[in-house]
């Protein structure tokens, strides 16, 4: 009977080993360029058009503005105003962006079945075991 009660908990430790094991394998690392992803992206030629326009705004209410004021000082706290409403703008219109591709990203390591996907240049060694996941993200924000 003892004999019995140790070869089953010898199996049970057999199995704990095993799937301990299986597990400490990696199923991967699948990187992709980011930037390259939001420039793909459907929407970005529109945001990159409505910054485009809002910048031109920027700079002719700058030469309208700077020349009728006193100081310096004026003059920098009107470009620095201007140049916050450009981020502010930048932000509300590329953060959605971002969103987006980071979600698809993480559709591609689920449906991959990766353990993660880094920005392309993150990985210092180990690379040549990495997949590139770029074109398989950007498939999905077509």
């Amino acid at each position: 009977m003892k004999l019995k009660k140790q070869l089953a908990s010898l199996a049970v430790m057999g199995m704990m080993s095993l799937v301990a094991a299986s597990s400490a394998f990696a199923s991967g690392v699948g990187y992709v360029n980011f930037d390259t992803l939001v420039q793909s992206h459907k929407d970005f030629p529109k945001v990159s058009a409505q910054m485009q326009a809002a910048v031109k705004d920027a700079n002719e209410q700058f030469a309208k503005k700077a020349p009728k004021m006193k100081t310096d000082q004026e003059r920098q706290n009107l470009g620095r105003e201007l140049a916050q409403n450009l981020s502010k703008l930048e932000n509300k219109l590329i953060v959605p962006i971002e969103k987006d591709v980071v979600s698809k990203v993480d559709q591609v390591r689920k449906d991959k079945g990766l353990d993660c996907i880094v920005a392309q240049g993150a990985i210092i060694s180990g690379n040549e075991n990495a997949t590139d996941e770029t074109e398989a993200v950007k498939a999905l924000l077509k």
